[in-house]
């Protein structure tokens, strides 16, 4: 077992690396453990390496460490299980349980193969966007702070500011041209620290949920935002919603983020890859 750990002297992150260091211990497991230093390819490589040697992984962190073994990963056969530690925990917020469910999970041979989405070269597990989020992402990041008051705090503040391009894109087969607010692909529920953008998506059913929302004047904007915090957003006449396999997006210099990790920038081409990752589910 190779446990990868994101360092961080947080109460419930400690409890949950002594509880699994002493559950190890009681069933004559020797994890190995791997501690991240936040140099992306580094830490990769390094994983990717270790994995070699083992058949389970488990990740005690937020949705930027599972990102990271999700990309470290995708070529081995190890399964993942997840104990979430971090700040926004996006992706586990998705499966609506306890904490001890997630610890159950851990030694549990259930495990299910879920879908693992694509930008660029960065694979994403659980949400990648384009526009108006990752410029939330960039502020939150530099202010090192990442959960639902700060996305939504953050996000009011950047909407005064935000001044939106256009995009440029073939979703599914589809040529689209719209002044972007946002352009979300989902794997999974929620988003930011706790919003809830795809509630219709599903981990395995080879699909992204995609959102194109456009943009307006600042009146229209604070709609569409307020409407996505009250989860009615798919009444907003002027969203395109679809479930795609692929999108290409043509226009440059857009950010992109992924999982709640800035990755680059636009141009982008997004594809699902169907039950690609073996996963402990609580």
């Amino acid at each position: 077992m190779l446990i990868i750990i994101k360092p961080s002297d947080k109460k419930n992150h400690k409890n949950s690396v002594d509880w699994l260091l002493k559950e190890c211990k009681k069933r004559q497991i020797e994890p190995e453990l791997y501690l991240t230093t936040g140099k992306f390819e580094n830490d990769c490589a390094d994983i990717a390496l270790l994995a070699k040697n083992q058949t389970q992984v488990v990740v005690i962190g937020g949705d930027g460490t599972l990102h990271l073994a999700v990309n470290a990963l995708m070529a081995s056969r190890c399964s993942i299980a997840l104990i979430p530690a971090g700040t926004g925990n996006d992706f586990a917020r998705g499966f609506a349980c306890k904490q001890q469910a997630w610890y159950d999970a851990v030694f549990n041979r259930r495990t299910e193969l879920i879908d693992v989405g694509q930008i660029n070269q960065r694979y994403f597990i659980n949400v990648a966007g384009i526009g108006f989020d990752a410029e939330v992402v960039t502020k939150l990041n530099k202010a090192g702070s990442f959960s639902s008051f700060g996305y939504t705090w953050q996000g009011l503040k950047q909407l005064f500011s935000f001044r939106a391009r256009s995009l440029q894109g073939e979703f599914n087969g589809k040529a689209l041209n719209y002044s972007n607010l946002a352009t979300i692909f989902a794997n999974h529920h929620y988003f930011g620290g706790g919003l809830k953008i795809a509630p219709r998506a599903k981990l395995n059913d080879g699909q992204l949920d995609c959102y194109c929302m456009p943009a307006g004047g600042l009146l229209k904007n604070l709609i569409s935002f307020l409407y996505l915090l009250l989860v009615k957003h798919h009444s907003l006449h002027a969203l395109e919603y679809t479930r795609l396999t692929t999108a290409e997006i043509t226009t440059k210099g857009l950010a992109i983020e992924a999982d709640g990790e800035l990755v680059g920038l636009t141009p982008a081409k997004v594809k699902i890859h169907k039950q690609a990752l073996r996963f402990h589910v609580p």
